[in-house]
């Protein structure tokens, strides 16, 4: 008997001949290609690059969430997600729930020359990546199991919406003719200020300045920022250029203003930096910090403007981002990773600049696009629309995440914030069985000297010092503690 959870509908095998007959070998090869790069980048990339700028005891955290946001997000993708963001509806703002689990997909053509269940393969890890960015913003004081389900309902209400929006044929703002080539607004601007409205509360970390210096405590793994960027840097280029679903000039010219903004980025930012930090010693964080500005800048216009403009518009971007990289914490703010100007500010810029510098020719390369361009070519209204795009994103992004935030933690067992007893010992210890090295147990003949077993020290409870006299403590799931001994 067929199941209504069957993918496939029971078709004439000539039905489906037709359907596949004119797709694109060599599309869909590029295409596939670009989603297994593309699925590195937040597992790796983005765990990497924010668990090498966090202190060691709270490193394994932050990478146990990318993968788990990887998962998560994928399934709800899957099951509903794809369909509220991609299928043909009336609405001007989201989707319905015709293309549910796969239901409907069979071998119907995406474009002419690649099916819907590849851009489903290939769409899946924007919200992954989007989603991860913004719940960076717990580490060092947030709970995963909470984050990610505010992550799963913040796709549903604020992702799918401004996915559908910007690049469904009859969403309002594809409509109105904002230009976003491959997520400015959805992805970068959306992740951003949705970091800025959780950091805002969850409240700043007990350790946010070190008391010594009064400054941000220092990155314990450059060489993991090092890392997870420079992944993020190559899966990008696979990002932006797979965007185009589709293998011709164009697709050269958005790698080649990927690789060229996130490089003059780079220098532009470290640069600045160098500088401004008064030490007049080079940083490898902020060269890090530099390329993901860049490509941040690029991804709303990488298939609008030429090479040229991407050296120019991100080294605006970057000199930008630089002068305004502490903004967060003058507005009182602890925003750990740093995402509201990297991604917010930068994504911001990225849709000006789109606006300002778009061309007809470029967006032509391909064949098929045919735009009127921006402030260079006298279209002047260009800047409206990109300004009415970042404003509506941004608004909604910042009141739709605190409210999920507000409400998600009344749920009993959902506290998003970790006790303060936690966040002092490390959320490695609190929430994992895991550490990034053997810090965990720098100290267990000691405790076990004063009377703590190594069974208390690997099962739930865990062991903090108060005013020196050592104590075990055990934490419910709503992230409280209470003392056992």
């Amino acid at each position: 008997m067929s199941s209504v959870f069957d993918t496939f509908n029971r078709r004439d095998l000539s039905t489906l001949a037709e359907d596949t007959a004119n797709y694109s070998q060599a599309d869909m090869a590029f295409i596939l290609l670009c989603s297994v790069f593309v699925m590195i980048l937040t597992p790796a990339g983005i765990g990497l690059f924010y668990g090498g700028a966090l202190k060691r005891k709270n490193v394994v955290q932050i990478l146990f969430q990318s993968y788990m946001v990887t998962a998560a997000v994928t399934v709800w993708w899957y099951l509903f997600g794809y369909s509220l963001a991609v299928s043909p509806s009336d609405s001007k703002v989201m989707g319905n729930f015709s293309f549910g689990a796969l239901q409907n997909i069979d071998a119907l053509p995406f474009t002419t020359t690649i099916p819907h269940i590849l851009y489903f393969v290939f769409s899946t890890f924007f919200p992954v990546a989007t989603i991860q960015i913004f719940l960076g913003a717990v580490a060092e004081r947030g709970r995963v199991l909470p984050s990610i389900i505010v992550g799963l309902i913040w796709g549903t209400v604020c992702y799918c919406p401004f996915a559908y929006s910007t690049w469904s044929a009859n969403g309002w703002l594809y409509q109105l003719g904002d230009l976003d080539f491959a997520g400015g607004g959805p992805v970068h601007i959306a992740s951003g200020v949705s970091s800025l409205a959780y950091s805002l509360f969850l409240g700043p970390r007990k350790e946010w300045k070190d008391p010594r210096t009064n400054q941000d405590y220092r990155p314990s793994n450059p060489g993991l920022v090092f890392l997870g960027v420079t992944i993020i840097w190559g899966t990008w280029l696979c990002f932006n250029s797979g965007t185009l679903l589709a293998v011709n000039v164009r697709t050269c010219y958005i790698m080649a203003n990927t690789q060229i903004a996130a490089s003059t980025g780079a220098l532009t930012f470290a640069v600045v930096d160098y500088f401004m930090s008064g030490t007049k010693k080079w940083s490898v964080i902020k060269a890090c910090e530099g390329a993901i500005v860049g490509l941040v800048n690029i991804t709303p216009s990488c298939g609008y403007i030429s090479p040229y403009y991407a050296l120019i518009t991100s080294v605006f971007d970057g000199i930008v981002c630089r002068l305004l990289y502490d903004c967060a914490e003058w507005m009182g703010i602890d925003d750990t990773t740093h995402s509201f100007v990297v991604h917010g500010v930068g994504g911001i810029i990225g849709s000006i600049c789109t606006g300002i510098f778009a061309s007809p020719y470029i967006a032509g390369l391909d064949g098929a696009t045919v735009i009127e361009g921006g402030w260079i070519f006298h279209h002047w209204v260009q800047m409206g629309y990109q300004f009415a795009a970042f404003t509506v994103v941004s608004v909604w992004s910042f009141v739709g995440t605190y409210a999920i935030c507000f409400l998600v933690d009344k749920v009993p067992g959902l506290k998003l914030r970790a006790s303060e007893e936690a966040e002092l010992m490390g959320m490695d210890l609190f929430e994992l069985q895991d550490t990034f090295d053997e810090f965990a147990n720098d100290y267990t003949d000691f405790l076990c000297k004063h009377g703590i077993t190594e069974s208390d020290i690997l099962s739930i409870k865990h062991v903090v010092t108060n005013r020196g006299k050592v104590e075990v403590v055990e934490h419910d799931n709503s992230g409280s503690a209470s003392s056992i001994v």
